[in-house]
């Protein structure tokens, strides 16, 4: 079989080009220490490090979902339980205003910390979420949940809605954020501002002077109108804390999930550097050799051995 000199120079350069493009892909590879540059260098590990890349930015926006969730409800929690201490604290002052020895000076005294109280528990009601949202206003966040003012009529007023906002923590489960003020501040079916009436009946009983004949049936009435008011705030409490456990373990099924897509797509990506460097310097050397070897056949002639 008689092999041409066409042949043979071809043969030298397809073997020229095949190496020169392995050299390229190694050094494509080392460049970005990736074993997978492009989906030529392997299409089904390719295709497979595209769905979890997919899976595995979905869970990233999880994960950040439930760090939101984390924040909007811990400062709700706060919120809600200073209230009640408040409450709690409003009450003490309701009891102590019950004593038959207080002057009516004393009870004035009382009068104005309670005026305070109404103040400060305006002040959680209207919490925000640092950036301008009201925690309790429902889907209305832009909008102040509660206008209060003693010289009102009404002096308490809710300007939220019943909204709850929700939230995707993960491909099948919504997570209610939110609390409506009409609801953590008011009673279910009854006046959406129930502890701040409690507060203002108080105030009210306490401004009358001389003491009206049923100022100790109206003290009780206001006491047990905290009382509602703090259990109500209570509830709102063990609500938000069921849902604060139910997203922390699915934060903690996100970041087992985070480490997973990683691993799964490091199995499929990563490069054995030190293989790839050794192929690289062979492939180097053996295009070395074999340019030397292609010009030195493409000068062989019959006219070299005529003397």
């Amino acid at each position: 079989m008689r092999i041409s000199s066409n042949n043979i120079y071809q043969s030298g350069l397809n073997n020229m080009q095949s190496l020169q493009a392995s050299i390229y892909k190694l050094t494509m590879q080392i460049d970005n220490q990736q074993r997978v540059v492009t989906p030529a260098d392997d299409p089904v590990a390719a295709a497979r490090i595209l769905l979890i890349s997919q899976s595995q930015g979905q869970n990233s926006q999880y994960i950040n979902n439930t760090q939101a969730v984390s924040s909007w409800l811990s400062l709700s929690e706060t919120a809600i339980k200073s209230s009640s201490d408040l409450m709690a604290s409003m009450k003490g002052l309701a009891i102590s205003a019950g004593s038959g020895a207080l002057s009516p000076t004393e009870l004035q005294a009382i009068q104005k910390q309670l005026q305070e109280g109404i103040t400060e528990l305006t002040t959680y009601a209207n919490s925000t979420d640092g950036r301008g949202n009201y925690l309790f206003s429902g889907n209305k966040t832009d909008t102040l949940p509660f206008a209060v003012s003693l010289s009102a009529v009404p002096p308490a007023s809710y300007l939220g809605d019943t909204g709850q906002r929700s939230v995707q923590i993960s491909a099948s489960q919504q997570m209610t954020i939110s609390d409506p003020g009409s609801t953590v501040f008011g009673t279910p079916g009854g006046s959406a501002t129930a502890a701040f009436d409690a507060l203002i009946q108080l105030n009210t009983l306490l401004g009358q002077n001389p003491k009206p004949a049923n100022f100790g049936t109206q003290l009780n009435s206001a006491i047990n109108a905290i009382d509602g008011a703090q259990q109500q705030m209570s509830l709102s409490l063990a609500s938000i804390g069921a849902r604060g456990q139910q997203n922390d373990n699915m934060q903690n099924v996100g970041g087992s999930l985070k480490l997973q897509y990683a691993s799964s797509i490091g199995d499929l990506q990563d490069l054995d550097m030190p293989q790839a460097i050794s192929d690289f310097t062979l492939a180097q050397t053996s295009l070395k050799y074999s340019q030397l070897t292609y010009n030195k056949v493409t000068q062989l002639s019959l006219f070299n051995y005529i003397s």
